[in-house]
């Protein structure tokens, strides 16, 4: 009988070439499945993939581990997905994982910027910005303006980009591809930014990335975090300075505006419409904030 390890390395296999999951994902799922692996014998097979070594696992990343809710629940959300594939390849007749609970997580709203925080970014008043603030401002309106994760930023080309029609083609979660609206004034922060760049000597190309080093190579997530980071800094944000912070906004004044929730779904790239409904829940805390500041009776 093949060890558990191997079916391992056949389901990381499978998420990667069957299911479309992004490398970056398999090898999360790896490392989580190679975390269970390590608290069972060194010679296991599928007989020691059981509820209850699941459940003992789960318990050592609550008790002794003392890992965050988020955490423990990518690993048993790991372990499910595992399961559900050797079910799939008949070699269980139900998931041992699947009577594991998930852990509940505590309701919290997500962070975003006003309008009136949005209206502070304003680069016009600087003469001759250098390049990195011309970079954060394309990627502010890349974020805010189209709603696109920081990951979806650092992979676009310059071909995905249709400025006639002002629309972005984004290759998104799970390989997926959607297209999505472009700002008027993106349009001018992608001219500003493209005359920075010859200035700097960097070539565009069609195929080329959007975000160059100096090198001539794509940015790394890491740096365009910065830029994102040092740009909400400069406004005096005091919340979490992150690229989704500014995805959330986008979600947030869309539907605060009258946009109806399938369309953000569509924009955002969301699999799940119960993913996009978050956003309602900060509108209507806003609504009810709104309603006790102005009523008489509120």
């Amino acid at each position: 009988m093949a060890l558990l390890s191997e079916h391992a390395e056949n389901f990381i296999r499978y998420i990667l070439l069957e299911r479309r999951f992004s490398p970056r994902t398999a090898n999360t799922y790896r490392e989580s499945l190679a975390k269970f692996l390590a608290t069972l014998p060194p010679n296991a097979d599928l007989h020691s993939f059981t509820a209850h070594a699941i459940r003992t696992y789960v318990w050592n990343l609550r008790q002794q581990e003392a890992l965050k809710i988020s955490s423990i629940d990518l690993h048993i959300a790991c372990l499910k997905s595992f399961g559900h594939y050797l079910v799939r390849k008949h070699l269980f007749d139900s998931n041992p994982a699947e009577s594991v609970p998930m852990p509940k997580q505590p309701k919290r709203l997500v962070s975003f910027l006003s309008q009136k925080d949005l209206a502070k970014i304003n680069f016009q008043e600087i003469e001759n910005p250098p390049l990195p603030i011309i970079r954060a401002r394309v990627l502010l309106e890349l974020i805010y303006g189209s709603g696109l994760r920081i990951s979806e930023c650092q992979s676009l080309t310059w071909l995905r980009l249709d400025f006639q029609n002002r629309t972005v083609r984004v290759i998104g979660k799970g390989n997926k591809e959607r297209e999505v609206p472009l700002t008027r004034e993106s349009i001018d922060w992608f001219n500003t930014y493209k005359l920075k760049l010859a200035e700097a000597g960097r070539l565009v190309s069609a195929k080329g990335a959007v975000f160059l080093n100096e090198q001539g190579e794509a940015h790394n997530v890491r740096t365009l975090r910065r830029d994102i980071h040092d740009l909400l800094r400069s406004i005096g944000w005091e919340g979490k300075a992150s690229p989704h912070v500014l995805r959330h906004s986008f979600a947030t004044h869309l539907l605060e505006n009258g946009a109806d929730l399938m369309s953000v779904k569509e924009m955002l790239g969301h699999e799940s419409l119960a993913t996009t409904q978050v956003y309602t829940h900060i509108s209507a805390e806003r609504l009810k904030e709104s309603f006790k500041k102005a009523h008489p009776r509120g």
